[in-house]
């Protein structure tokens, strides 16, 4: 399976070397890719991930109470029809499902949001595909319904915008946390809010040292699970947060180097506003809910989910156009060591 991947991640990363040269069949050959990871995510050997076999203790024992506390309803719910109504007994039915939903949305999403798809689902095999669609599948789905909706919400089209963060919400609890995002529009970032937007990494580092402590405020919806992550933080299930490790300072300089070129990507990515002020957010959330590690990894997660576009981005900021792909297909890569070698989510071997 591994192999496999990896084999359709090197013919993506040689097609987005000429990707805008390409005719429209080339949409076939997207549809195709996206329709292989499906399958790869749907039928993947039981254990090849981290949380598999858990998916598969809840699929077959989707009528326990004990689960109802801390597994989403939409999950269990649909354990039950498929158990009952379609007689599947087979966890990877479910796999199946979770599968088409987060991966057609995030290639509609990203059709949208690009006209440099292949790089960007380079980027997105090297590490969301492989962390969502292969292992945290409920949270996989919700970051589809998330980034499809930028594009409304940065047209102005927020009821829209809301429904699909409500489709979301549905599949994983923690996409409660998208609803403020309806305060954030598109509008061009002045050079006095880019100063602003810069501040928020230095406040998030602020935050951090002060220990906030999340779970002691009375939030609606999501205060039990909240409740849970603490509980579960305090029986040392969770490491701590270390906001010094490399691949979150370099993310802090990629977003500083954004808002510096921000012009420039700005002419040719008309969603970058919206997009950076999400980036911003992402990273600031890592810190300011560093007291439960877990929230804070998962929020952090499903905001940089943007990171898919944003990256790409680079493209517009860095010439000869070779040198700026290989750049981008450089971080696909050190995202793909990293999930396999040095905090590996697939066992390889």
């Amino acid at each position: 399976m591994v192999f496999l991947l990896l084999t359709i991640l090197l013919i993506i990363c040689f097609i987005s070397f000429f990707e805008e040269k390409l005719p429209e069949t080339k949409w076939y050959v997207y549809g195709c890719i996206g329709v292989a990871l499906i399958l790869i995510a749907g039928f993947r050997p039981i254990g090849i991930d981290n949380d598999s076999e858990t998916y598969e203790m809840y699929f077959n024992h989707y009528d326990t109470p004990l689960y109802e506390s801390f597994v989403e309803f939409s999950f269990l719910f649909l354990a039950r029809l498929f158990h009952v109504l379609f007689n599947f007994n087979d966890v990877h039915s479910i796999f199946l499902f979770y599968a088409f939903g987060g991966v057609c949305l995030k290639f509609i999403a990203i059709r949208q949001l690009t006209p440099l798809v292949f790089l960007a689902t380079a980027i997105y095999i090297g590490h969301y595909y492989i962390l969502h669609e292969l292992t945290q599948i409920r949270a996989g789905v919700a970051s589809g319904f998330f980034l499809l909706s930028l594009k409304p919400l940065a047209n102005g089209k927020k009821l829209h915008a809301a429904l699909f963060m409500l489709c979301a919400l549905f599949f994983h609890y923690s996409s409660a946390i998208l609803f403020p995002l309806l305060l954030f529009s598109n509008k061009d970032i002045t050079l006095r809010e880019r100063f602003i937007w810069a501040g928020i990494i230095p406040a998030a580092f602020l935050v951090y040292f002060m220990h906030f402590n999340i779970s002691s405020l009375p939030i609606p919806f999501i205060g039990e699970k909240i409740e849970a992550y603490a509980n579960l933080k305090e029986k040392g299930v969770f490491d701590e947060i270390n906001v010094f490790n490399l691949v979150f300072l370099v993310k802090n300089l990629m977003y500083f180097y954004f808002l510096y070129m921000y012009d420039t990507i700005k002419a040719h990515n008309r969603y970058f506003p919206l997009l950076l002020k999400i980036m911003g957010v992402s990273i600031f959330s890592y810190m300011a809910l560093s007291s439960i590690p877990i929230l804070a990894m998962r929020i952090s997660e499903l905001l940089g989910i943007v990171e898919i576009i944003l990256f790409v981005s680079l493209y517009y900021t860095i010439r000869p156009n070779w040198l700026a792909k290989s750049l981008v297909l450089i971080i696909c890569f050190v995202y793909l060591y990293l999930n396999f070698f040095h905090d590996p989510i697939l066992k390889i071997s």
